[in-house]
């Protein structure tokens, strides 16, 4: 990569493109430069993408509630969906993909004030994860290696997310560190946990295919995130074997039940995911439920 800027123009051009044939033309030169980017340091790393770091510790409202319970949490943001060429959410229905939580908090931000600088930063991070995994996940283990002894300096327990608003697997960072505990949502019913791994499955929609996932996830011992409208949030979560997931992120200190409320969070495609069934009210949501338990 012959300077720094190369690779976050090409993030920046393929951001406000709109012509297929020229995203995926931006697509292929970004492919082509990662490629062949000899990875010697992080920080030089850092420098060559013009990126501060790669994840981050308590970086979104939702994350930083863990502090409560005396935790720190290193979660990874990335491109969600398809948004940066690749599909980082291959098992997303429609309503999901179109209120996705991407353009939600400080991303949300960025984006009405017309600079992207998130959007971005997170192109740039997910085609280093697709198209250079092996040298993503060198920089994600010396990330949780430093978050991990900060945390121990504290006092603080420690927690990772690696799927903030992407679904991929990263088994190999996750079996570099047994002693730490990582988890993320997930709607693909062929990730598996392990011992320092907890999953839960995440609500798309009511199809056939669908309601069997969830019903084996129950069985597997998942719980089953649905967001929900916020004006009905207080009321689905005080249903029959329902219990709140919006008070901390930890969710591998759960143990209240199958099914977890979220209260959905601002952003431009509220009413996308309401039209589609992804954003649930409290009769949707009992309907949904009941089909599960038939």
């Amino acid at each position: 990569m012959k300077n720094t800027e190369t690779l976050k123009e090409l993030a920046e051009s393929y951001l406000r493109e709109i012509e297929p044939a020229k995203k995926f033309g931006i697509l292929l030169k970004a492919e082509n430069l990662l490629k062949a980017y000899n990875y010697t340091t992080k920080t030089k790393l850092f420098n060559d993408l013009q990126i501060s770091y790669f994840a981050s510790v308590n970086s979104s409202q939702k994350i930083v509630k863990g502090e409560k319970l005396n935790f720190d949490t290193l979660i990874l943001y990335l491109s969600a969906s398809k948004n940066a060429g690749v599909d980082l959410c291959k098992f997303a229905s429609t309503g999901c993909r179109l209120a996705c939580l991407v353009e939600s908090g400080h991303s949300l931000i960025s984006s009405r004030s017309g600079k992207y600088t998130i959007q971005i930063s997170r192109i740039v991070k997910s085609w280093l994860c697709i198209y250079r995994k092996d040298i993503a996940n060198e920089v994600l283990k010396a990330e949780i290696e430093t978050a991990k002894k900060r945390a121990d300096r504290r006092g603080k327990k420690f927690a990772v997310r690696l799927n903030g608003t992407s679904d991929i697997e990263f088994y190999e960072v996750i079996n570099a560190f047994q002693d730490v505990q990582f988890y993320d949502y997930t709607k693909d019913f062929t990730r598996h946990e392990l011992p320092n791994y907890h999953l839960t499955f995440s609500y798309s929609n009511d199809s056939k295919a669908r309601i069997k996932h969830y019903k084996e996830a129950i069985r597997k011992g998942q719980s089953i995130a649905f967001p929900v409208l916020a004006s009905d949030y207080q009321d689905a979560a005080a249903l029959r074997d329902c219990f709140d997931m919006d008070s901390t992120d930890l969710r591998f200190l759960d143990n209240k039940g199958k099914y977890g409320i979220l209260k959905v969070k601002l952003n431009d495609n509220l009413q996308d995911g309401i039209k589609n069934k992804f954003i649930l009210s409290l009769d949707e949501l009992k309907t949904v439920i009941e089909t599960i338990e038939n």
